[in-house]
């Protein structure tokens, strides 16, 4: 699959997905869905170019083993929720 073969029914089906597993964990996505489908969509974009969920919010090298801090949910997230509220 390449970025220009993302569907949405992929977005769709990995945002419910993430919407399940966050509720499960204790969290919430973003209630605004389109801006937290994009965020998704960069997840999808980040597994094809690099293979793994580098956060979107973040550089990555392309080198897993010097990343593992930012893939998907990222080593800063509970410091994002406690200092922002919000993750990155």
């Amino acid at each position: 699959m390449s970025k220009e073969q993302i569907s949405q029914a992929d977005i769709d089906r990995l945002y419910t997905r993430l919407k399940r597993e966050a509720e499960e964990a204790g969290y919430h996505l973003n209630p605004d869905v389109e801006f937290t489908k994009e965020l998704v969509k960069g997840l999808i974009i980040n597994e094809i170019r690099y293979g793994y969920w580098n956060c979107p919010c973040r550089l990555a090298s392309g080198v897993k083993e010097e990343d593992l801090d930012i893939i998907c949910p990222c080593d800063y997230r509970d410091a994002d929720l406690t200092d922002y509220g919000t993750c990155f």
